[in-house]
């Protein structure tokens, strides 16, 4: 088969690369599943029979590996290529997925941390991968890719409580459902396991360190604040709910209305913010949703939570969509982009990791949601600086 895949950025080491609509399906189905894991536990906490400590550090451990396996992706990409690293682990998501499924008293904490590490190194692989495999596609990919992510969130938050009351409260069930999408996007993603590593990448010298670099650092920054909001309200939106009398169902839904609409500004910031001269009026327009959204979660009436979730959750999808989209612009070159992606998910998710558990400790501590909502809603704002910044139209430097 002739590819229809742009690629003129390096040279193939296999036979022809699978066709453009195969390859983005498998981005698609992988992009499904990189959320499932995370997203499907924060309904099941009242449900698992942990204290609020462990509670929080459960929610917290998808985000410190992230950070720390997002280290490790530009390593295996040089030595196995996207598609072989990608098939690999996707593998590793689902033993994770099936671990904790077959023993959630046993095996909870141990198959998060492998999920987690496996989602981790993906995180950097993918939008790398969009970068060479798609270069005048990206803004459509990486709107496709977000998308997908939120859509696969969303499932899992609206449909964990259903499958657990389905199955007589099994939450080994509950839990194990999110392996299914994992073993189909790992079966049509066999295709591009014809693509061989890149012949530029085998020789690759080492670069210039990123670390010394302004704009590397603001992109990170911006990164890690956007999924420090992201992970800590996917953690806690529930409980806040429930808190406030609304039915633990209804919680559920909210927290999947969050992420379906989501998928708004996933598909709009991209494509609007590629075709912008810079993203700093598409950084600004998001952090005043997400502070309006915080704001209404925190003081608008129950009966309001609808409005004020959707607005939320649009920012959050236009916010995680524009940090992926500025690792990609901010880059010459994709391995640069890869570089990149690593630099700045690892320190954005080390720094993200710091939501879930500050907020579950702020309301152990005070028995109460005002210190936690007061602790996002600064860190909302904490983020137009560094946004700004990484929304200029500059470049790093070629390695």
């Amino acid at each position: 088969m002739t590819s229809s895949v742009e690629d003129p950025q390096r040279t193939r080491t296999a036979v022809a690369v699978p066709a453009f609509a195969l390859s983005a399906a498998g981005v698609v189905l992988v992009a499904h599943t990189m959320r499932q894991a995370v997203a499907g536990v924060p309904p099941l906490l009242e449900r698992l029979d942990l204290g609020g400590a462990a509670a929080s550090l459960l929610v917290t451990i998808p985000v410190l590996c992230f950070a720390i396996g997002a280290l490790a992706g530009p390593a295996l990409r040089r030595r196995f290529g996207e598609e072989r690293a990608v098939f690999g682990l996707m593998a590793g998501l689902l033993v994770g997925l099936l671990l904790r499924a077959v023993s959630p008293e046993w095996a909870l904490f141990a198959g998060t941390i492998v999920g987690g590490f496996a989602v981790a190194v993906l995180n950097v692989l993918i939008p790398s991968l969009i970068k060479h495999r798609f270069p005048n596609r990206v803004g459509a990919m990486m709107a496709a890719y977000t998308m997908a992510i939120t859509v696969g969130a969303s499932l899992a938050a609206g449909v964990t409580v259903p499958v657990l009351h389905a199955t007589g409260d099994s939450t080994s069930w509950a839990l194990g459902v999110w392996a299914i999408p994992v073993a189909v996007a790992l079966l049509v993603w066999i295709p591009q396991l014809r693509v061989g590593p890149a012949e530029a990448d085998s020789g690759e010298r080492r670069p210039r360190s990123l670390w010394r670099d302004a704009l590397a650092w603001n992109v990170m920054a911006f990164m890690g604040l956007v999924t420090l909001i992201y992970f800590a309200c996917l953690s806690w939106l529930p409980a806040i709910y429930v808190d406030r009398g609304v039915d633990e169902s209804e919680a559920g839904f909210l927290l999947m209305v969050m992420n379906l609409t989501g998928l708004v500004g996933n598909l709009v910031a991209p494509m609007m913010a590629e075709r912008m001269r810079d993203q700093r009026v598409a950084v600004a327009a998001t952090v005043a949703i997400a502070t309006a959204g915080v704001l209404g979660i925190w003081l608008a009436p129950a009966s309001t939570a609808l409005v004020w979730v959707t607005l939320f959750g649009i920012s959050q999808g236009a916010a995680l969509s524009l940090a992926l989209l500025l690792m990609v612009l901010r880059a010459p070159d994709p391995v640069t982009a890869a570089r990149l992606s690593s630099m700045a998910q690892a320190g954005g998710y080390l720094i993200g990791a710091a939501g879930p558990l500050v907020m579950g400790l702020l309301y152990t501590a005070t028995g109460g949601w005002t210190a936690p909502m007061v602790f996002l809603l600064v860190t909302t704002l904490l983020g137009l600086p560094p946004g700004l910044a990484a929304g200029r139209d500059v470049r790093l430097p070629i390695r």
